[in-house]
Order: C-alpha cells, then sequence, then structure tokens
C-alpha cells in the first residue's frame, strides 16, 4: 500500500508542478505557436514536460537572471548611458547618415550611436588571431577583461592562462567570464590554475543543484578579449582547433577582429555589465576615453542582460530590408526565423543578390539537416546558396552594399537570436567590407554552388523520402539546436 501512496503523492505532484508551468508558460511565452506546443507537451508528459518547460522553454528577458542583472547592473547601465549621451553622440563620424541611411538602423534599434575614429583588422584563424590576442595581454599595464563561451585547448587553453596570470602578477586587473554550459569540461583544469593565482574568474550561469539552476538556455556565446585600448571580438573561442596551419584534427576556420579607437569603451562597458551580473555586485569604475585610431564608423550592437527584445534579429531584418544591391551572408548555422526569411525573399524580389555561404561539413550534422529541410525553399525565391569546403567554418559575417558590415558572435538560428547573450559590431567603411568581400570571393572560389535539383531528385525515390522526413524532425526542434 506504500507504493500506492508514493505514486498518487507523485501524480498529484506532477499536475501541480505542470499546472505552474503551464501558467509561466501562457504569460511569458512570446509566439502563440511556441505556447500552444509546450502546453500540449506538459499535458501529455505532466512532470517531464514541465521540467523540460522550466529547462528550455525560459527565455532571456523574462527569466529570473535578466531581472537579477537589471537590479545589479544599474551602475553599469547609467554609465553607458553617460557614454551615449556625453561622447558618442557627438563623435563624428566618417560617413554622412543621410548618404548611408542604413547607419540609422541600429541606433534606432538598441539607441547606441555610431561612433568614428577606429581601426578594425580581420585576423584570419588562430593562427593569426591568437598571437596578437596573447601579445595584447603581455602589453597591458591597466586591465586584461576576457569572456568566451569556450575555453579549452591543451595548447591554447595553457597560453592564455599562463599570460592571464602573468598579467595578474604584473599588478594588472585581470578578470575572466567563461560560460558554465560552454566550458563545462574544458575550463576545469584552467579555471583551477587561474584561481589558484588570484585571477578573478567567473562562470555565466552555470548548471547545478545546490541550489538550482537548470536554465541551460541562458548562454553567454560573446567572445571578447579588452585590453587597456585594444580589443579583440568575433566568432572565434579559444581552442587549439583554431590552429587550422597546425594541421590539428578537427580544424575550425574562423575570423576573429582587432578593434582600436573609441568603439572599445563600449566593448568594455559590454564585459563589465557581464560582470555586474556574473559578481550580483554593482561595477563603480571609469575609464579614459579612446582616442581616434582610424577612419571607421562602428556600432556595438549586443543581446541579452540589459537590452531591448531582440535588437540583434530587428537590426538583420532593418538592415536586409534596406539593401539595394547585395546582401552577402557567411555563417556555420543557417536556420533563420521567420522574420529573417522573409526580409530575405523580400530582398531579392527588389532586385537585390542574396547569397548565403554555409560550410559543406558541421561539426553538429542534425542542424545541417534542420537547413536542408528550409534551403529548397528558398532557392525557389531565388536566395542563392553556397558550400564550402572543409575544413569547418565558424566565420560569421554579414556584407551589404560595399559599406555595411555585421560581424561578431551570432548565428543565424534562433537559439542565437532569441536565446544566447550575443555581441556583434556593425562597421561603416568601404576599405573594410572590400576586404572581407574580397575573402568572401576567394571562399566562393573554392565552393559548390547548391542547386534546386539536387532536393528535386531526392523526391523520387524511398530514400530521398527518408532525409526529407530526417531533415523535417530535425528542423522542428530547430529553436533547441
Amino acid at each position: 500500500m506504500e507504493w500506492k501512496i508514493a505514486v498518487y503523492i507523485f501524480v498529484f505532484f506532477s499536475y501541480v508542478l505542470a499546472f505552474f508551468a503551464i501558467i509561466q508558460c501562457l504569460l511569458k511565452t512570446k509566439y502563440p505557436q511556441a505556447a500552444l506546443a509546450w502546453c500540449g507537451v506538459i499535458l501529455m508528459l505532466p512532470f517531464i514536460g514541465a521540467i523540460l518547460f522550466f529547462i528550455f522553454g525560459v527565455n532571456r528577458i523574462d527569466s529570473k537572471a535578466s531581472k537579477l542583472f537589471l537590479d545589479v547592473a544599474n551602475a553599469r547601465l547609467k554609465h553607458l548611458e553617460s557614454l551615449r549621451q556625453k561622447h558618442w553622440s557627438h563623435t563624428p563620424t566618417t560617413h554622412n547618415r543621410e548618404d548611408f541611411p542604413i547607419m540609422n538602423i541600429g541606433e534606432r534599434r538598441q539607441g547606441l550611436a555610431c561612433v568614428g575614429g577606429n581601426s578594425i583588422v580581420p585576423l584570419f584563424n588562430g593562427d593569426e588571431a591568437y598571437p596578437k590576442m596573447l601579445e595584447a595581454i603581455q602589453n597591458a599595464t591597466n586591465h586584461v577583461f576576457i569572456s568566451t563561451y569556450i575555453y579549452g585547448g591543451k595548447k591554447m587553453g595553457a597560453a592564455f592562462t599562463d599570460a592571464l596570470i602573468e598579467a595578474y602578477k604584473r599588478g594588472v586587473d585581470v578578470r575572466v567570464i567563461v560560460d558554465g554550459v560552454g566550458s563545462f569540461f574544458s575550463f576545469r583544469k584552467w579555471k583551477r590554475k587561474l584561481e589558484k593565482a588570484g585571477v578573478s574568474v567567473f562562470l555565466f550561469i552555470p548548471p547545478r543543484l545546490f541550489p538550482l539552476q537548470i536554465a541551460i538556455n541562458l548562454r553567454n556565446h560573446r567572445k571578447l578579449l579588452v585590453c587597456d585600448d585594444i580589443a579583440f571580438t568575433g566568432g572565434m573561442n579559444i581552442s587549439d582547433g583554431n590552429l587550422v596551419l597546425k594541421k590539428q584534427r578537427s580544424p575550425v576556420q574562423d575570423v576573429h577582429f582587432c578593434c582600436k579607437g573609441p568603439i572599445i569603451s563600449a566593448l568594455r562597458e559590454a564585459f563589465l555589465l557581464d560582470y555586474a551580473f556574473v559578481t550580483k555586485q554593482e561595477q563603480l569604475m571609469t575609464y579614459d576615453e579612446p582616442q581616434s585610431q582610424g577612419n571607421m564608423d562602428a556600432r556595438m550592437i549586443m543581446d541579452g542582460p540589459g537590452t531591448d527584445d531582440d535588437p540583434i534579429l530587428n537590426t538583420l531584418c532593418g538592415v536586409f530590408s534596406s539593401a539595394k544591391k547585395e546582401i552577402l551572408i557567411i555563417n556555420p548555422y543557417f536556420l533563420p526565423t521567420r522574420e529573417i526569411i522573409i526580409s530575405l525573399i523580400s530582398a531579392v524580389s527588389r532586385g537585390v543578390r542574396v547569397r548565403v555561404i554555409l560550410p559543406a561539413k558541421l561539426d553538429h550534422v542534425y542542424v545541417g539537416w534542420a537547413a536542408d529541410h528550409i534551403i529548397p525553399t528558398m532557392l525557389n525565391e531565388g536566395i542563392e546558396f553556397l558550400k564550402q569546403p572543409a575544413p569547418f567554418a565558424h566565420t560569421k559575417l554579414v556584407l551589404i552594399d560595399e559599406i555595411y558590415s555585421f560581424l561578431g558572435s551570432t548565428n543565424f538560428d534562433p537559439r542565437s537570436l532569441k536565446l544566447n547573450f550575443e555581441l556583434n559590431l556593425e562597421v561603416f567603411s568601404e576599405e573594410f567590407n572590400a576586404k572581407l568581400v574580397n575573402y568572401a570571393k576567394e571562399i566562393m572560389s573554392k565552393s559548390i554552388e547548391v542547386k534546386q535539383f539536387q532536393y528535386l531528385v531526392e523526391h523520387n525515390s524511398f530514400l530521398g523520402f527518408l532525409k526529407r522526413l530526417r531533415n523535417a524532425s530535425a528542423w522542428i526542434f530547430s529553436p533547441y539546436l
């Protein structure tokens, strides 16, 4: 009889949990399709469905983490507002906004002004980027702030850890933020070594049982290193795999960027906003404004704590809608939201050439299956696709109309656009854009264009039917891939 009582208690508890999960889902879920799906799962599997919702169904805007962030980061938010009003809004830009209306879109979406006087240099693969980053750490005299999604690798993990410890011993203010999920296994050894040396190290929302914290959707996907008046950002993690010339077993191509000029103050603020969150303490320090270092105009666009709803998604839709000649997208994971797809199709209908470069081989094969479900429809609408040969390319770029470049950590999938905490830069420069377009053309010269008939052939065989079924099944789960 005792086991029957235990079963009754479990069933009662499951439905109570399901009841609260459904209330939370109805009040907080942004899209009706998602709310209906989650409610269905919770009703069919009360206990398991409720647990899955609290793990995967929480979005970054309405999460407890976001509310906590706003409580502890007011000082940094106020300083960001001060920079916006006192400095950036009065900083002259190289390009005239009236001649380039695309410059206004990001400011209206996030409120950050475009600042001039910057120098931004692309660094290809870890072979170019890591030596420059380590050199900046070694030359720093005031502060070194680093935030990354993955921190690992036998060689590069050791190199960055040793450089950070040496900087700390010189009296430099060294602070490290690493995502709690992305580096759950790879960072443990380096975390112990850094903490033993006295370096401030924090994990961004790490999963744990006591106290319970399982919001694994709330990931800090930003990649940022700020060393005094020089910064590095883009899509590159700290990993041996990015050393392509070293003939790694699973090499990863990528592009990172070295930044100098007034944009550094914005990037520094982005780090300090996250630092206020992970420490749960106000960060009251201020820094001198960096001097002009070039003629590029730039703006920071970030998603996550302290930002409005979906600023990167809204900015991308805006710039796609303003394109006049060409849109060129390079991204490893292409599962765009409906808003992105509509914006790209609309651009094609206006006579804009839209090309998307994807890796032929992905590190997560199921993402490629899901992408193959939507590519045929987009091909039919006139969007061109090319597959880049191995090694796997982790590069994330958007290039528009010879003037606009969008770079950073954002993938073209729902996780990046709606869940992750991301960091990107808009750069307005013909010279910079031309350099990246030439890089893209080099890639395209080696790539294979995707043709519609490749997908149509599959319709005529049983194996093709199974592939389409597999792709559609993977696509259903695209918000969580």
